[in-house]
């Protein structure tokens, strides 16, 4: 199926409202599962990791290349569903942005510690993506 390149108007105001409904849901979860690290102090840059968000967007990836590989793989890039849950909802939980931001703490104390995180927050979400291409192998 080939996708659709342009929406109608009423189509795309009720695709900008599928990825605000999906964002709001992504992104209000993302803020509950970040209230659940601690305040990050201290002078050591390793208790600047931000674990949460770390764990965050792995799942995030994983799961968005699951539905990409499976039940939304020959949905049009402008479905609705597609959508929603993808550039919505994933897009809100996902957040490097903020990862970036944090790296900035880790910096001012540790180039090099900035630098490790850095690569492998980057390397662990091409693995997690890696992961959700992953077919299931019949047994």
């Amino acid at each position: 199926m080939a996708p659709h390149v342009t929406l109608k108007p009423k189509q795309f105001i009720i695709a900008i409202f599928a990825v605000m409904a999906g964002g709001a849901v992504g992104t209000l979860s993302r803020d509950l599962l970040l209230k659940l690290e601690p305040v990050q102090t201290g002078t050591d840059w390793t208790t600047r990791i931000p674990w949460v968000l770390l764990s965050i967007n792995l799942v995030g990836v994983l799961l968005a290349t699951r539905m990409l590989r499976g039940p939304l793989r020959h949905r049009d890039p402008n479905d609705l569903s597609r959508l929603l849950i993808i550039t919505g909802l994933f897009g809100g939980f996902t957040s490097y942005s903020s990862l970036f931001a944090d790296l900035a703490a880790i910096w001012h104390l540790s180039i090099a510690g900035c630098l490790f995180v850095a690569a492998g927050a980057l390397l662990s979400g091409v693995f997690a993506a890696w992961l959700g291409l992953m077919r299931r192998r019949a047994r």
